[in-house]
């Protein structure tokens, strides 16, 4: 890597776009399987997946698909999804990944934002094979969306250099290209390809070292289970809630599995124990990434013991920037090769984000005595309590240490007198958990005394269609019985 004079980071070697590099691997690895859709779905080796990515290409030429056309792919995970994900690269067009949980609402709102030509959501057009491998690492590759958690979803536009960035960074955090079995690897991706932590940091890096993608429509602890007896998988991507689902399934453990990649959710260390004892094999990692940051930024490797430890991506530079009060917690910044060109049509949003080559992620972070940093939750989030200001994630993390409790949501809410903490847990199986309990451990913790009203136990925690725990859903249930005159305990 060299320092360039933009003050980054930067890989040196790249291909010059992201279709050279994978024209590479479909040429080199031609007759290894490249992507097979579990449940006796299709399977296609390298040059057929690249034989009818051109076709597709060519089809959307004849439908007037053009050089940086964004074209939206709207399809749960499989094999057609990669066809058409690479179908639109090959044509020269900017494939615009939409989850297809999405609403019809919002599904309009990124076509028109977006100024897509095309949805991929059926048929898949066909025509005479065409690859357009002529575009530069500073021309747009990839056009994502947030999740809109904290405002309207914004387009993020990652150029080619951003991607191959991302590419590279993964693949050494891997081990390196040499890491790589002479076969590939098999990677079960578990999460959706919609994302660009999934698309960028787990799909392209599979396939750019000739490895094979297990994907399905939809994965579940019995299906995933059967993936491993059929397709021996040896690297896992999935939400810890699938993983929580695969250990209350029978069976011997998942011996062939070396690598488990998680989501970013809190795991606690009897879950971890849990984890090492189900994947004995398995190194256990979790990640911290953004839609800006195209997937890209830190590898997180977790043991039942130390839990996390955070490990920047090649790369990936990182400062806290904390108050004159207090240097030790602050907003996380971040730059480096794989962080966005920026907003799509939002220089304003783009302004307010960046900063000479700084992204403000919007997380913050608390540095320890010997160096090393915690993410602790989000700008928007900070709840004064008796003892200084906390953040979501570091109540949820010390929630996991509360005897009885499996999962926990901490959010902050408006109440009548104002901003204050909630917390809701979900018990362990056969744990005769109550809720005093709950707030009197919070007290040692905080020193906050939390409301009966505010502290409550579920069964199952709320997930968004992107299987992530419904922040807003809870919040709203909170405010609206926190306001209600007289209101019983919601536990």
């Amino acid at each position: 890597m060299v320092r360039c004079a933009d003050g980054l980071l930067h890989f040196t070697g790249l291909t010059s776009c992201l279709t050279e590099l994978l024209d590479v691997a479909a040429h080199r690895y031609a007759g290894r399987e490249a992507v097979v859709e579990a449940g006796g779905g299709p399977r296609l080796t390298y040059a057929q997946l690249w034989t009818s990515a051109s076709r597709i290409a060519g089809g959307m030429l004849e439908r007037g698909v053009g050089i940086g056309d964004r074209v939206a792919i709207r399809m749960p995970n499989g094999v057609r999804w990669v066809q058409a994900f690479l179908g639109v690269l090959l044509a020269g067009g900017v494939p615009v990944p939409v989850h297809p949980g999405l609403t019809d609402a919002q599904l309009r709102r990124i076509l028109a934002d977006s100024g897509s030509l095309l949805v991929l959501d059926s048929e898949l057009p066909t025509g005479t094979p065409f690859i357009d491998d002529g575009a530069a690492l500073g021309d747009s590759a990839l056009l994502f969306y947030t999740s809109g958690t904290t405002g309207q979803p914004k387009g993020v536009e990652l150029s080619h250099e951003n991607v191959l960035s991302t590419i590279e960074a993964v693949i050494r955090s891997w081990g390196g290209p040499e890491s790589v079995a002479p076969d590939g690897m098999w990677h079960a991706v578990a999460l959706p390809l919609s994302s660009a932590t999934v698309c960028v940091s787990q799909l392209l890096p599979t396939l750019a070292s000739g490895g094979t993608v297990v994907l399905a429509p939809e994965f579940d602890a019995h299906s995933l289970r059967h993936a491993f007896d059929v397709e021996g998988i040896e690297r896992l991507s999935a939400p810890t809630y699938l993983c929580r689902q695969a250990l209350r399934t029978s069976g011997a453990a998942f011996g062939s599995l070396r690598v488990l990649t998680l989501d970013d959710e809190i795991v606690s260390p009897a879950l971890m124990e849990q984890l090492c004892d189900r994947f004995p094999a398995a190194q256990i990692v979790s990640g911290w990434g953004m839609t800006e940051t195209g997937g890209a930024g830190m590898i997180l490797p977790m043991t039942a013991v130390t839990r996390r430890t955070e490990l920047p991506h090649s790369g990936m530079e990182f400062a806290v920037k904390g108050s004159a009060d207090d240097a030790s917690v602050g907003e996380l910044w971040c730059r480096g090769p794989s962080v966005m060109r920026g907003y799509w049509g939002n220089p304003e949003g783009t302004a307010r984000t960046t900063a000479r080559g700084w992204l403000r992620t919007g997380d913050v972070a608390r540095i320890g005595h010997g160096g090393g940093f915690r993410i602790v939750g989000r700008v928007t989030d900070a709840i004064e309590v008796s003892r200084g200001v906390v953040y979501s994630r570091e109540v949820e993390d010390s929630l996991l240490e509360c005897p009885g409790v499996d999962e926990a949501v901490a959010v902050d809410v408006m109440t009548a007198g104002g901003r204050d903490l909630a917390v809701i847990v979900v018990p362990k199986a056969g744990a005769d958990l109550e809720l005093d309990a709950v707030r009197e451990f919070l007290d040692a913790v905080l020193g906050h005394r939390l409301p009966r009203r505010l502290c409550a136990k579920i069964d199952v925690l709320p997930r968004s269609s992107m299987g992530r725990i419904d922040r807003r859903s809870v919040r709203a249930w909170f405010e609206d019985r926190s306001t209600t005159k007289g209101c019983a305990d919601v536990g």
